[in-house]
């Protein structure tokens, strides 16, 4: 019966078509987390669990810590020691100010104060402290790097303080209170009365603290001005002598004053000089004139009424002396007498301006004169005011110098009377507003608080312990991850036998599972055999496919199983099927029908054996089998020997289905040689073990020979934690147990004869 080619099959498209093409990714929804959960929810469980228990042991086995609280309040101040104000003011506006004072208040220093005046060297709490493993851990830790490791013991007193110190400030939290001035001081410890007393002990010994500071500071500031004012008063002497030597060296008693004389005398002169310069000025222009002999119009002279007269009464005796020459000659006596006159009257007015001329010379020669004498005593003036200047520089230098260190010294001087009147002052910026009360429960350990925040650890971290496992978990544990990952069709999912196992041993019998199909037909193992049975009929659109290879990518993936089963279910639909045991390297088929591999596949093959003698019929109807003989030394030439191939062929003829038992894909090549001449390969991975990549190194080895692959099954899989669990409980209680299952019909007993007339 010749079979068609492979590329002549169609496979119809069964539940869950696959397609070649690859699938759009499905969204992630709500549904895929809840899975997830239920999945993996004994490791939420459990890990709920091992955090709510250890912390609930931890928590009851815990000794009661008390914190009791003392609140005080931080002021602003201002402390004015000297007027230089910035170097020594404190700005409490500042953060800083108020972050300086939470140090303090968990400064050692104070730590050590309130240690010594409580003895708490000696009180139980710090004197027997135990130690963790952890705390000895670290104490040998900071032994070995600071010293030679000693005993608790041999620790020095100076080492032993430090401890104390330590474990004090352990217990001490300082917390400010926000938008506010406020700080609260809190204190841990195993005694309720030691946290009330430390508390306030340590609010009431800061401020003592803070008082002594500024005691000090001020003790400081007097010591630091007396050192001040000795140097200034030396300095001031020093000034005092080098401008009195100054003055006496210059004879200088008042030296404003005699400069306001001598400026004010060179003012004096300064003013003189210019009017004398300006009178001679203007009597050198008098005389300039005059030196021209136009007399007429010199000022003096049409000024001098003795001219002015006698020039009229000479105007007035030549007008008469005219007005007679037309009459009488110049030698009548009249008009002698008249020229004598007039004579006379010119003669006095050549006289007079010629002593008017002479005054104008006189005054101008003299002011010449009065000018240079005023020039002169001008710049001795000058001289004098110039030497008085540099005289004055050097005294303003030393006399300001001498001020300044006066001032400096008296003003110091005041500040360290002041600086010792505050010293008695007792005024301090910090208050205690609240003072720590004994408390009436303990603050540690807060039993509902630690379950509380343990149950919701515990369920978070369970819940992402899970998701996180799942992330790392790469293996094939559903259909989806065949078709959407693979890209090959699942035939289905077969439960874990171990629960089958379970549910056989409660009823008081028990069946190998690899005859379980034909054992227990109402199980569940059955039906997905049955399932898996219906997917190969309906894998080929117009006959069922004959010849099946069944292999896995790893061993002990369950093939074997998976081949009987699978052979069951075919046989139970009255048609004959051979089953071919080609795994010569494990083989298994013999002895799950309890024959011997004495005689099987490897001897026909050989040429030892005819074909007739090796194929046996088991106890199941319509099933026959062949075993793979003892193992040869080459199953690969075997089986991909031409001899081989034709029996295939022959057989096909003969039976209805042929299903081969292949050896694994990876790392042999019998399953490659046989998927070139059967109608199609199953390949059957372990469910939650097989890891994904290797489903798909498988795939890529069977395509490289263009291998027909039908399907996929998923085998012993855990449905308790499977989200297909449900559905496998369910509808096997209702159609295997209260309902009225259709089985397909069984053939008889005796079944059809084998193909040679064989008998088991």
């Amino acid at each position: 019966m010749n079979q068609p080619p492979l590329n002549e099959h169609y496979q119809l498209p069964p539940i869950g078509y696959y397609s070649s093409s690859p699938r759009e990714e499905r969204e992630i929804n709500l549904r895929d987390y809840w899975k997830v959960i239920r999945k993996r929810r004994w490791t939420i469980i459990a890990f709920f669990l091992i955090v709510v228990v250890t912390t609930a042991v931890w928590t009851f086995t815990m000794r009661p810590i008390y914190r009791t609280t003392a609140t005080i309040q931080i002021n602003k101040e201002n402390p004015q020691i000297v007027d230089f104000k910035e170097v020594f003011a404190v700005n409490t506006t500042d953060r800083d100010y108020y972050q300086t004072q939470y140090k303090l208040l968990e400064s050692r220093k104070l730590a050590r104060r309130v240690i010594q005046l409580l003895n708490l060297s000696q009180h139980d709490e710090f004197a027997h402290q135990p130690q963790t493993p952890f705390q000895k851990w670290k104490s040998n830790i900071l032994a070995t790097f600071s010293g030679p490791f000693t005993s608790s013991g041999d620790l020095s007193q100076n080492d032993k303080e430090t401890l104390l110190t330590n474990r004090f400030l352990d217990r001490l939290r300082i917390e400010p209170i926000r938008n506010t001035r406020l700080v609260e001081i809190h204190f841990d410890s195993h005694y309720p009365q030691l946290s009330t007393t430390i508390s306030n002990t340590l609010a009431k010994e800061y401020i003592q603290q803070n008082l002594e500071a500024r005691l000090t500071a001020t003790e400081q500031a007097k010591e630091w001005l007396t050192k001040q004012l000795d140097v200034l008063k030396a300095k001031l002497e020093r000034t005092d002598e080098a401008l009195q030597a100054f003055a006496s060296k210059h004879d200088i008693i008042s030296l404003e004053e005699k400069e306001n004389i001598t400026i004010q005398r060179l003012t004096e002169l300064n003013e003189t000089l210019t009017r004398a310069e300006s009178d001679r000025m203007a009597k050198e222009a008098l005389y300039k004139q005059a030196k021209t002999r136009n007399f007429d119009s010199l000022p003096l002279i049409l000024e001098n009424r003795l001219i002015q007269d006698l020039k009229q009464a000479y105007i007035q005796l030549d007008a008469q002396y005219m007005r007679f020459s037309k009459t009488f000659k110049p030698d009548y006596p009249e008009m002698v007498r008249l020229k004598n006159q007039m004579d006379t009257i010119q003669a006095r007015i050549d006289t007079e301006v010629g002593k008017i001329v002479s005054s104008i010379k006189n005054d101008y020669e003299s002011s010449l004169r009065r000018e240079s004498l005023l020039r002169e005593a001008f710049q001795r003036q000058k001289a004098k005011a110039m030497e008085m200047k540099q005289k004055a520089i050097q005294y303003n230098i030393l006399k300001r110098e001498a001020d300044t260190n006066r001032q400096l010294y008296n003003a110091l001087l005041q500040r360290m009377k002041e600086a010792g009147v505050s010293a008695g002052i007792t005024a301090c910026n910090i208050q205690v507003v609240d003072l720590a009360e004994v408390p009436t429960k303990p603050f540690k350990p807060n039993t509902p608080l630690n379950l509380l925040l343990a149950m919701l650890a515990g369920l978070f971290f369970g819940v992402g312990l899970a998701f996180f496992a799942e992330y790392l978990d790469n293996t094939v544990k559903t259909p989806e991850d065949v078709e959407q990952l693979i890209q090959l069709p699942s035939f289905g999912m077969i439960p874990e036998i171990s629960y089958e196992r379970r549910r056989q041993l409660d009823k008081g019998s028990f069946y190998p599972v690899e005859l379980i199909t034909h054992g227990h037909s109402k199980s569940i193992l059955s039906e997905a055999y049955r399932n898996v049975r219906t997917s190969i009929l309906l894998s080929f659109s117009e006959k069922p496919p004959k010849k099946i290879a069944v292999s896995s990518p790893n061993p002990a993936e369950g093939k074997t199983t998976t081949v009987t089963n699978t052979a069951i279910a075919l046989s139970q639909t009255g048609a004959r099927v051979l089953i071919i045991d080609s795994d010569m390297r494990k083989p298994r088929i013999h002895a799950v029908f309890g024959g011997e591999n004495g005689i099987g596949l490897s001897n026909f093959l050989s040429g030892n054996m005819e074909l007739k003698s090796i194929v046996k019929r088991s106890e199941i109807p319509n099933l026959f089998y062949i075993a793979s003989g003892p193992i040869p030394p080459n199953p690969s030439e075997l089986l991909g020997s031409k001899l081989f191939r034709t029996t295939v062929q022959f057989l096909g003829e003969k039976f209805d289905h042929i299903v081969l038992d292949s050896p694994p894909i990876l790392g042999f090549a019998d399953s490659i040689i046989l998927s070139t001449f059967v109608d199609g390969i199953i390949l059957v991975v372990q469910g939650g073990k097989t890891p994904i990549e290797t489903l798909q190194r498988a795939k890529d080895a069977l395509n490289q020979v263009n291998a027909k692959i039908l399907g996929v099954v998923i085998n012993r899989v855990d449905i308790g934690r499977n989200e297909y669990g449900y559905y496998y409980y369910r509808y096997h209680y209702y159609y295997g147990e209260n309902g009225k299952k259709k089985e397909l019909p069984y053939a008889s007993d005796e079944g059809p004869s084998s193909p040679w007339g064989l008998t088991r």
